[in-house]
């Protein structure tokens, strides 16, 4: 014999409603949320230089970041990295592309030095950001990243300065200094980013 489990239809209508409401005030708080993330990320790119390139570069990753400042610079931080690296393959390329004059085949072989020197710099930095959490030494940490983020903003303007001193032909310098001016945006704003840090 089977059993009938009758549910009044008030009772049934109750319930739906209140799943309802659930599901409404999920929804609520997700949008919630996401603004709230959002609009911290707009705050915090608006302290950068280029706040624009901020905003771009990160928004992505605001469910990551949330209204977190270090997981924000940890972000940053890789976005520029990741950039870095792959500029450094494009110029690699160039150099290898047998089109450049002496002159310039030298002057993107110091690019291709100067991005690898930039390259161990975030490398270091995004490391030493990593192991923050737990350390005694937190703000000397942060100046230490700070020294290397500058090192590499240096490295970064060196090659753009190499290519604006020197004659090289129009198509090169503009490929390079176009990306190579971008990671040094992007490593102004990590550094602008961790500048900010409460330590």
């Amino acid at each position: 014999m089977e059993a009938k489990i009758s549910i009044p239809s008030n009772a049934l209508a109750l319930l739906l409603a209140f799943l309802l409401c659930i599901s409404l005030a999920d929804a609520t708080t997700t949008k919630n949320s996401s603004e709230t993330y959002t609009n911290y990320l707009k705050k915090a790119c608006n302290s950068t230089l280029y706040p624009q390139l901020c905003l771009e570069s990160l928004s992505s990753y605001t469910s990551t970041i949330k209204t977190n400042d270090l997981k924000l610079c940890s972000k940053a931080l890789s976005v520029t990295l990741k950039a870095a690296s792959n500029t450094s393959k494009l110029v690699t390329n160039l150099s290898k592309g047998g089109n450049l004059s002496k002159t310039e085949a030298g002057i993107v072989q110091d690019c291709i030095d100067e991005m690898g020197d930039s390259i161990d710099m975030l490398k270091q930095s995004l490391k030493a950001l990593g192991s923050l959490n737990g350390s005694d030494h937190i703000q000397f940490q942060i100046s230490n990243i700070k020294t290397w983020m500058s090192a590499a903003l240096t490295d970064e303007t060196t090659c753009t300065d190499g290519i604006d001193e020197r004659k090289i032909s129009d198509e090169v310098m503009r490929k390079i200094r176009k990306t190579i001016v971008n990671i040094a945006m992007l490593t102004s704003n990590a550094l602008a980013l961790l500048n900010k840090l409460p330590y």
